[in-house]
């Protein structure tokens, strides 16, 4: 790269050279296949299709297992750049910080029910490379904020160009990055404190430290235009400078399929799948398959997924006298999503409130034609999908009806959806960041 005055406005620009390999440090909580969530699935799919653009990517996030990909070259099968994952705690055991601990402990997606849960149980991945303990330390403001001096000692060892952070846990440690090196700072926005709690209201720690990444970054992600709408409004970002890059389809495993043949030869299976908690809306879920049961009493409702919900929704089904019509999995791990979505016959998601949500398009893969929230990010670029609020019960419950009952629309809702989801694949967001990383760079971060 070399610097150049732009004659026109006065500023001096940095013009990215033919052949320049673009070296961003990206900053994340989670990646594929440890402790994988919707985050880290999108983190380790943008971090391959960007990769393939020929961008140089250290990937750094806080724990994991020793041996976790020190080079993905051969992986991901792109010899233009070279893929790092480095693990903080692995690297600088010996960072301390004391921080009063406080009764908070919110990860990135999680209630704080739900993070006391996780934290009890071990981490464990699906293909059983890494049997451990907790993946991350009880007080999570502590570890948040040990990650970000982490990353300090980082920055004296690794060259890069762009800070790319995904959502609030590592925003400190990106702010800190930019304060030390003065490189252009992007942030990347799956979720807010407000989506987990349907807009209700925020975690105020939370909140500041969510907005203080905001504050601080050169350029804002948001993975769908309802999301930018909630930074614009509830924290009060400049709008010129955030930018939406919606997510795409994940590939699924099309050679993993489960017939459920002991429930199919009486009923049809309609699938919830996802964590059970305020912000997915399983509660209008249960009231929808009693109505269903109603007019199609051989149907069984699945409903895969854990959270603080979890205990209400079992005591509901009971209530309903729908108990028999219903089986509850529990967590599932992805070789079971791959099952769950091939033998189901309907999905729904009825988000209160989705920033994206990319489970949609995991059942389109799977041959299986979905029912979502208009509240979701994905209903703005999704369309071979059936959409309903959230809210509004009868109507989830004509469209499972409609879905069961009709051949011909659940044939052409299948087929349809199969090839919109074939079609989202990950070259088009990854083009969009490279233009971010490259509009920063140029600028200085303005």
């Amino acid at each position: 790269m070399w610097k150049d005055l732009n004659k026109e406005t006065g500023r001096t620009i940095k013009i990215i050279k033919k052949g320049y390999v673009l070296k961003v440090l990206m900053l994340g909580w989670e990646f594929p296949p440890f402790f994988a969530g919707g985050a880290g699935i999108v983190c380790g799919a943008l971090s391959e299709a960007l990769i393939k653009k020929g961008v140089d990517i250290t990937f750094v996030m806080p724990s994991g297992p020793e041996d976790m990909y020190e080079n993905l070259d051969s992986k991901l099968s792109n010899s233009l750049a070279k893929f790092k994952i480095l693990i903080a705690n692995n690297k600088y055991k010996n960072v301390k910080i004391n921080i009063v601990k406080i009764s908070s402990l919110l990860q990135a997606y999680a209630t704080q029910e739900a993070y006391n849960q996780s934290y009890n149980k071990l981490a464990s991945v699906s293909n059983g490379t890494f049997q451990g303990g907790p993946v991350y330390g009880k007080n999570l403001k502590q570890e948040v904020y040990r990650f970000a001096k982490q990353v300090k000692l980082l920055a004296q060892e690794e060259d890069f160009d762009v800070i790319h952070a995904h959502d609030w846990v590592t925003f400190p440690a990106a702010v800190a990055l930019k304060k030390l090196t003065g490189k252009p700072m992007v942030i990347h926005v799956h979720i807010t404190e407000f989506d987990k709690t349907g807009g209700v209201h925020a975690d105020p720690e939370i909140y500041a430290i969510e907005k203080e990444g905001m504050d601080f970054a050169d350029r804002v992600i948001t993975v769908s235009n309802k999301i930018k709408e909630t930074i614009v409004n509830k924290y009060y970002t400049n709008p010129e400078k955030i930018r939406v890059v919606h997510n795409a389809a994940t590939p699924m495993n099309e050679s993993i399929v489960y017939e459920a043949e002991a429930i199919k030869k009486t009923d049809k299976i309609v699938l919830f799948a996802g964590r059970l908690t305020l912000q997915k809306g399983p509660d209008y879920f249960v009231e929808a398959a009693k109505k269903v049961l109603e007019k199609i009493p051989h149907t069984t409702f699945v409903m895969a997924g854990s959270g603080d919900m979890m205990n209400k929704m079992i005591e509901k089904v009971a209530s309903l006298g729908i108990a028999k019509k219903f089986i509850f999995t529990g967590f599932y791990n992805r070789d079971e999503a791959e099952k769950l979505f091939s033998m189901a016959d309907v999905f729904v998601m009825p988000s209160v409130s989705e920033p994206f949500g990319v489970v949609p398009y995991e059942a389109q893969l799977k041959m299986t034609p979905t029912i979502i929230s208009k509240q979701s990010g994905i209903s703005e670029v999704l369309f071979h999908t059936l959409k309903v609020d959230f809210w509004d019960v009868d109507q989830i419950a004509n469209k499972i009806l409609a879905l069961l009952a009709y051949p011909s629309l659940h044939k052409t809702m299948t087929a349809h959806g199969y090839q919109e989801a074939k079609c989202a694949i990950w070259d088009e967001p990854a083009t969009k960041c490279l233009n971010i990383y490259q509009e920063v760079v140029a600028y200085g971060g303005h």
